[in-house]
């Protein structure tokens, strides 16, 4: 276990010095300041908006950072060769990859948390107060990219090179958010055979509108209760260790 935090503290420096954190990591920052922009509007107006405009900018650039790190988390060190300085120490395979996905989920974590306070604040500025609903949607973001880390460290397990792994790990997360919208397609398609098929590739992908609250926060609908809260934690579970364990087994098999 110390094993693991030591490479995950070594991890979580690396990726905060990455060109990839910082690019993503401003650009989330600027998306925030820029949602005040529309002070022209009217007061409830301008408020919906801030807080639409600064969800969005945390979620999709924070899911950026998670991405493009673990898309090459591991094969991007197998290219460096500095996988075999890592795994000279008192390091197993296994110890990296929990390692490594612990250390992108804290960097992410990192830009979540200070964008997050920063909206935080926006916010309190325009209406003197921040309803709970702000703080659980950027908690449940915090939950997608454990997800999104899983994935990621996943593909990089196997992949031939960095790009290939970020490139796959894009594509599932774009396909996550389109979920709901797959599984329709199985009510309007009559052939057993594509029906089936979809409804499988619905299963497999993870349904990341779970973790979605921007409209709910914005328009003032009812928040999740705390069973679907607790569904919601044990869904990002079950899903990360599978995607880790599948990816040990994997890059227990890859030639270094």
């Amino acid at each position: 276990m110390k094993q693991i935090f030591i490479l995950a503290q070594k991890s979580l420096r690396k990726s905060l010095r990455n060109k990839i954190f910082i690019v993503f990591f401003l650009f989330a920052v600027m998306i925030v300041f820029l949602s005040i922009l529309f002070s022209l509007l009217t007061f409830t107006a301008e408020v919906k908006i801030i807080k639409d405009v600064g969800l969005a900018g945390i979620s999709i650039f924070s899911s950026l950072i998670a991405i493009f790190l673990s898309g090459e988390a591991v094969v991007g060190e197998v290219e460096k060769k500095t996988i075999y300085i890592l795994l000279s120490k008192p390091a197993d395979r296994a110890g990296f990859i929990v390692g490594s996905w612990l250390g992108i989920i804290l960097t992410a974590g990192v830009a979540i948390l200070i964008n997050g306070a920063v909206l935080v604040f926006l916010i309190y500025l325009r209406q003197n107060f921040v309803e709970p609903g702000i703080f659980l949607a950027i908690s449940f973001m915090e939950l997608e990219i454990i997800i999104i880390t899983s994935i990621g460290i996943l593909f990089s397990s196997f992949s031939s090179s960095a790009l290939t792994g970020t490139l796959l790990c894009l594509f599932v997360y774009l396909l996550g958010h389109l979920n709901p919208q797959l599984y329709l397609l199985t009510k309007l398609v009559d052939r057993r055979i594509i029906k089936g098929f979809i409804s499988l590739i619905c299963w497999i992908l993870p349904n990341l509108e779970y973790f979605n609250l921007r409209e709910k926060v914005v328009k003032g609908y009812p928040l999740p209760d705390v069973i679907y809260i607790g569904r919601l934690l044990l869904y990002t579970f079950f899903y990360s260790a599978i995607c880790l364990v599948i990816a040990h087994l994997l890059f227990q098999r890859k030639e270094l």
